[in-house]
């Protein structure tokens, strides 16, 4: 993906997350305003049906004119004009406050406005955040006789009765936090990426001039009299022209993946023969091939061979795909088999040899994977081949498939359009 594209994506996310975790905000504070406003009501009714019942104790059928008051937010005050028993007040408060669904631990007091002091108090305790017990009952000196409640975990109550709220919003909390650990990692993984990549073009670039003086100075002295002259200096000779040939094909496969993943790829489609190719590939290939007592078995059936590709990539495909076929049997027997499908036609690369395990297969075509050999290395190699043959069959609108059973060998299909369809 583009940067330019993740960084609009990006954004956009972001911007979205921090709108919603605004409205959460926004309604986690109004909700709690509301809560509070809830719970003042209740207790401020609770207070009065207290009220209400003391004067009716004392026969006062007065119009209720008594005031409640709330001087600080965790605490509340009711005028009983009398001096009530603290029994009384005791059952009524626990009465009152049940019925309001008020389940909170509170302390309340019965103030003597001629003493000028608290005659009663009593803790009542609900299990649930208990305070400390010797949490003291504001005295506040007033000219008449009232009932002091103190509730000191009002805020708790209130949070507890939140309980959706809070936990949406934690849950959003985590969200956020999640995608801007993902972000931050993304973008750390996209620079070293982009370091790497870098790193690796740069030194295939540095690879090349190096590669091309070799493989001069190894035509000069293959050319030389006394060289050819010398067996032994000749083998040599040809040995460093293989090495420096096969370094420099594995240098160009790098640099034409880079040039895959950078969309800076020209490609030059043209009509391909794929019989010829694999004729081809079938014929550069058959020392190696006969070196560990193999051979090829060419089944060429499709009747319209020709595709619209680029040969080079083309035949880059057909050789990795039999390169590794080759690599990776002891005596191998490559099978290759054409046969045309509706409008395209299919490729089949058969060998004879591990196979590759169902737990690896995901990854087969990921950069630089390799098969896990511990610490052997018997067969050489950067990791590219299968990606290069990914990279460059879905460029030119192909497919690849992969069959493998372990221990029977792997089958890989290829699937291109034909060039003039029937």
């Amino acid at each position: 993906m583009r940067s330019s594209i993740l960084r609009t994506i990006v954004i956009s996310v972001t911007i979205l997350l921090i709108l919603i975790m605004g409205v959460q905000l926004y309604w986690v504070s109004k909700t709690y305003k509301l809560e509070q406003k809830e719970f003042n009501i209740k207790v401020n009714s609770a207070l009065r049906s207290v009220v209400e019942a003391i004067r009716f104790s004392h026969k006062d059928t007065s119009p209720f004119a008594g005031v409640i008051s709330q001087p600080m937010q965790d605490y509340f005050i009711a005028d009983t004009r009398y001096l009530p028993d603290s029994e009384e007040v005791d059952f009524l408060l626990r009465k009152a406050i049940e019925e309001y669904n008020v389940f909170t631990t509170f302390k309340f007091g019965i103030y003597n406005a001629s003493q000028k002091r608290f005659t009663h108090v009593r803790y009542i305790p609900t299990g649930e955040y208990d305070p400390d017990r010797g949490v003291r009952l504001p005295l506040l000196i007033k000219s008449y006789n009232y009932i002091g409640v103190l509730f000191p975990n009002r805020e708790k109550f209130i949070i507890r009765q939140m309980g959706f709220w809070i936990f949406s919003t934690i849950i959003l909390l985590l969200v956020i936090t999640g995608f801007a650990i993902s972000i931050y990692k993304l973008f750390r993984q996209k620079q070293l990426s982009e370091i790497q990549k870098d790193f690796i073009n740069n030194m295939t670039h540095e690879f090349r001039t190096p590669i091309a003086t070799i493989q001069l100075s190894t035509e000069v002295l293959k050319n030389n009299d006394s060289v050819q002259t010398n067996k032994r200096l000749f083998q040599y000779a040809s040995i460093i022209e293989n090495e420096a040939n096969h370094l420099e094909s594995q240098v160009e496969r790098v640099l034409q993946v880079a040039k895959m993943e950078n969309h800076t790829l020209h490609l030059e489609r043209q009509p391909v023969d794929v019989h010829q190719i694999i004729r081809q590939t079938a014929h550069d290939f058959e020392n190696t091939i006969q070196q560990k007592e193999g051979h090829f078995v060419l089944d060429l059936q499709a009747e319209r061979p020709v595709i619209m590709a680029d040969k080079l990539h083309f035949t880059n495909i057909i050789f990795n795909l039999t390169d590794n076929a080759i690599k990776y049997s002891s005596k191998p027997i490559v099978t290759f088999k054409t046969s045309n499908e509706k409008t395209g036609i299919a490729i089949s690369i058969k060998d004879n040899g591990q196979g590759i395990p169902d737990k690896y297969r995901k990854f087969l075509f990921t950069k630089f994977f390799r098969i896990p050999t511990g610490n052997l290395h018997e067969v050489k190699g950067f990791g590219l081949g299968l990606n290069y043959v990914k990279l460059y069959t879905n460029y030119l609108n192909g497919i690849v498939h992969l069959e493998s059973e372990l221990g029977k060998g792997s089958n890989f299909i290829l699937y291109f359009p034909d060039a003039l369809p029937a």
